[in-house]
């Protein structure tokens, strides 16, 4: 009878066992198809994106879009008429790393798939152009909002390769604009802004964003120009915390408190197409 008993025990005990040897074999497989890491928590996909064109503004919303790599973006047309965009022609180890192009019909969508890091710079081709000569997306004069132009940026977050530690920009003389637009550098580098221009010309930043765009406030800088200073002045500014920053000059463009866009002034020698840029710090 105590044979039996102890045959009994040890057969139990050898089931579970083999049990737990199963279950510790076949674990990580259901992790995996519920989407789980062993020891690491969930792993979570990009959350997908949207750009609105709403009805009658001729605007992509938000203007600026921060995005995760490997995150879909999808583009609704909301609007009454087709939208054509396509990104600039402009092309750095950063800026628009790669192209796309589409026709977006009304009441319909499109969506792209950002896998790199990096800015993606695009606009909207049958109401606004590209002028080659400035670099920069011109604003239609028969569209309304004018003169904003109806383009957008897609800042897929991350490391877009090696970046350098300083910058420089220019103000060049008889031109109220910036002679880059975006700029890239390594966290705690800086940008120097150099005015050849004969008037004066200030940096800051755009009003009404929030982290991760203009994360830190950099401050407020007047830069004088050749008829001041013999040469032109120059001011440098230290970026410590990462993101990206969205600038312009006050004395020839303001914001536009609803969309928070630069809006150039009437007044400016590049007129419709604002004194702003952009700086990414990664």
């Amino acid at each position: 009878m105590r044979a039996r008993r102890r045959w009994r025990l040890w057969f139990v005990l050898a089931v579970l066992f083999a049990i737990m040897l199963v279950a510790a074999a076949f674990s990580p497989l259901l992790f995996a198809r519920r989407g789980l890491q062993t020891g690491s928590g969930p792993v979570k996909p990009p959350s997908p994106a949207v750009v609105t064109i709403p009805r009658s503004k001729n605007l992509f919303e938000p203007f600026i879009l921060p995005v995760e790599p490997g995150t879909v973006v999808t583009w609704q047309n909301n609007d009454m008429q087709a939208h054509p965009f396509t990104t600039t022609p402009n092309h750095s180890s950063f800026l628009n790393p790669r192209n796309f192009s589409f026709d977006v019909a009304t009441g319909t969508s499109v969506h792209f798939t950002f896998t790199r890091p990096g800015l993606y710079h695009y606009y909207e081709t049958r109401l606004d152009s590209w002028n080659n000569v400035l670099s920069r997306v011109v604003a239609g004069a028969s569209k309304i909002n004018y003169p904003l132009s109806m383009e957008g940026i897609i800042w897929v977050q991350g490391s877009p390769g090696n970046l350098p530690s300083t910058a420089v920009n220019f103000v060049l003389s008889g031109h109220d604009d910036f002679a880059s637009e975006f700029l890239a550098i390594t966290r705690d580098g800086a940008v120097t802004w150099h005015n050849l221009d004969a008037d004066a010309h200030f940096v800051g930043e755009a009003e009404g964003w929030a982290a991760p765009v203009n994360p830190a406030d950099v401050g407020l800088y007047r830069i004088a120009g050749t008829e001041e200073v013999p040469g032109g002045d120059f001011v440098t500014i230290l970026f410590h915390t990462p993101g990206l920053y969205y600038y312009y000059c006050r004395n020839h463009a303001s914001v536009d408190p609803v969309d928070h866009r630069v809006t150039a002034l009437a007044m400016s020698s590049e007129f419709p197409v604002p004194m702003e840029g952009f700086v990414l710090v990664v």
